[in-house]
């Protein structure tokens, strides 16, 4: 009887923990939610076909779309330097793409294609007009696979920090699509995302790979990243097992090469390869110009966004 009864309180113990477990990470969503603010005033929601879409619009003149870096805390809020400036020249048109920010977020498998969509759709059904494309990070790939598909629908593209080649184009493999399983399961999956996306885990991405100088980084932009992470509930966490998963990643050779719009690249001069990921673009399409931006990492718009706003002056 006495093993019988240490495998029974072993069981026990087991099940228990996992209920904990999955109890705590639903706390961590439930919380987030009672703290969640209202969206402003200038918002308006989009009713796309895979979910609906969180935009704001400010502003008259010659259209401007503002894309947002693609992560889970990643939202509108990265250019919230910028709108008010653009906008006393141009209609601004600032979205959160689908399963980031107040976007709706659907448990799907994301790919890049379907955000290729998303930014097709969103010109053609809101905007309605060519219309000037502001981007940063690993989104700029899709930026520039819309405007190669609907190249009438583009006049200028702006890239900030765009994804090197080489990381730009590595597909799938079996042990990524086993993480993307993995994120993706209830307990395990959730616990991991949850890790992730803590409040210390936000605090030093912000630190150490967003800003170059830590004085600039305000308390307000890791909150806000850190509810972004966790709107949503626990269908927050499909994104980042599917960017785990390498689903966002393409081949951007063709489409660089088939665009005929101009493109001008803004890099963070003390980011990894970056005169290497200018050198690659500009090999691609030899009519993309390109500078380098000092004292910024990958979010120049937020750490420096003066430096942006008169490089806007110029190029749009």
């Amino acid at each position: 009887m006495e093993p019988y009864n240490k495998q029974k309180k072993i069981t026990l113990i087991s099940i228990l923990s996992i209920f904990g477990i999955f109890l705590m990470n639903q706390i961590i969503f439930l919380l987030q939610r009672f703290k969640d603010t209202f969206p402003p005033k200038n918002s308006h929601e989009y009713s796309w076909r895979f979910g609906n879409i969180f935009y704001t619009k400010q502003g008259k003149g010659t259209p401007i779309l503002l894309i947002h870096t693609l992560d889970s805390g990643s939202s509108s809020l990265e250019f919230c330097q910028l709108v008010k400036p653009l906008s006393k020249k141009h209609t601004v048109y600032v979205l959160d793409l689908l399963g980031c920010g107040r976007s709706e977020k659907p448990k799907i498998s994301y790919t890049g294609y379907m955000y290729v969509q998303l930014i097709n759709d969103f010109i053609k059904d809101i905007i309605g007009q060519k219309t000037d494309v502001i981007v940063s990070g690993n989104s700029c790939s899709f930026a520039i696979q819309a405007c190669s598909m609907e190249k009438e629908q583009f006049h200028k593209l702006l890239l900030m920090n765009p994804q090197n080649m080489a990381s730009a184009s590595r597909f799938p493999t079996k042990c990524r699509n086993l993480l993307k399983y993995l994120l993706e399961s209830p307990i395990i999956g959730t616990s991991i995302y949850n890790i992730m996306h803590s409040t210390p885990m936000i605090h030093h991405r912000f630190f150490k790979k967003y800003f170059q100088n830590p004085s600039d980084v305000q308390k307000s932009y890791m909150e806000e990243y850190y509810k972004n992470a966790h709107r949503g509930g626990t269908r927050a966490k499909y994104l980042y097992a599917c960017q785990s998963g390498g689903y966002m990643n393409s081949s951007l050779v063709y489409a660089l090469q088939n665009i005929d719009q101009s493109i001008y690249l803004a890099i963070s001069q003390n980011i990894p390869d970056a005169q290497n990921t200018l050198e690659q673009y500009q090999v691609l399409n030899p009519s993309i110009e390109g500078c380098y931006l000092k004292h910024t990492l990958y979010l120049p718009h937020l750490e420096n966004p003066q430096s942006l706003l008169d490089l806007c002056k110029i190029f749009f």
